[in-house]
């Protein structure tokens, strides 16, 4: 899968959750939701969005490595 046909979903991020903008949106409408606020994002969307798409591949790369270690 290539990065631009990667699903965006939402994410948790401590007590707040992430939701990215809609595919073909524009950058500036994904939102932070906590205690069912939601605080727009107009500058950082794209940078947020960058580094929670690094954060999920490391986890999902850990969590692989954890099941193999695991298996042994």
């Amino acid at each position: 899968m290539t990065k631009d046909s990667t699903p965006r979903r939402s994410v948790r991020l401590g007590s707040h959750t992430y939701l990215p903008a809609p595919k073909g949106t524009g950058p500036a409408k994904g939102v932070l939701m906590k205690g069912g606020l939601l605080v727009t994002l107009e500058v950082t969307e794209e940078i947020l969005q960058e580094f929670m798409d690094a954060m999920t591949s490391l986890e999902s790369q850990v969590s692989e490595r954890w099941a193999a270690g695991h298996a042994s």
